[in-house]
């Protein structure tokens, strides 16, 4: 019990410290965010909102990428070490800021954490590989973009990943491939693009055995005027080419 009183105290401090931020994220005031953690560059990695956020995250969903690209500067020039720890961070549903990018779909404020990734990474080589950290429910940054529908996220993120991109095609949890994700979310630029890239992905099965065709066709939305033609017909090419 004391522990748990302890550790509620200890949130409430940090929450507390982080009132003037947060009421900043939360009113769009990104200028004056930004102003607060250059006065305060060290707290640019400490707990933002309940849900453990750091304002990596909140800025990241947000898709503000120039405050991004700036957060990570100022905690780059002051202590190099924090800015790879900070890239890492992960929120109570295992969500780092590049996980949280997928939310809002900034192409440039994706390119701003993986260059400072690849910066650390290259002077630290045992620096684990931002791309392959999975949230809670065992999914990728990759994997998240596509559940989310974010095509230009996805092309590029799959252009980082340097090895093994197939390990991102699904999520742990449940084993649901990457492919069948978009369908279900009825992000079909997505699932598009996905399964003209990576073929092989037709062949795959989702728990109840169903191919991303058969998934498809159970899908009324599908058969919409909106979802052209040319890419039912490339469902199906592709479908029977992997076979």
């Amino acid at each position: 019990m004391e522990e748990i009183e302890a550790e509620v105290e200890r949130k409430g401090m940090a929450l507390s410290g982080a009132k003037t931020p947060y009421q900043c994220a939360m009113y769009g005031k990104w200028k004056w965010l930004e102003q607060f953690y250059k006065d305060k560059p060290m707290e640019v990695v400490g707990q933002l909102t309940t849900n453990n956020d750091t304002a990596l995250h909140v800025v990241a969903s947000a898709g503000h990428n120039n405050v991004l690209h700036s957060l990570i500067s100022l905690i780059d020039e002051r202590i190099f070490w924090m800015s790879g720890h900070a890239l890492k961070m992960e929120n109570n549903h295992g969500n780092t800021p590049l996980h949280e990018v997928a939310v809002s779909g900034n192409l440039e404020a994706a390119k701003h954490l993986m260059d400072a990734a690849i910066k650390f990474k290259s002077i630290d080589p045992s620096y684990e590989d931002v791309l392959g950290i999975r949230n809670r429910l065992g999914e990728t940054p990759l994997y998240k973009a596509a559940a989310l529908g974010s095509t230009k996220l996805v092309k590029y993120l799959a252009g980082q990943v340097q090895q093994d991109v197939e390990s991102h095609f699904k999520r742990e949890k449940d084993e649901i491939s990457i492919l069948h994700i978009a369908i279900i979310g009825q992000h079909f630029e997505t699932a598009f693009w996905l399964l003209k890239k990576y073929p092989d992905l037709a062949k795959k099965k989702e728990n109840n055995g169903l191919t991303s065709l058969q998934l498809l066709a159970h899908m009324p939305s599908a058969f919409e005027a909106k979802f052209h033609k040319s890419i039912w017909k490339m469902f199906i090419y592709e479908s029977f080419q992997s076979k």
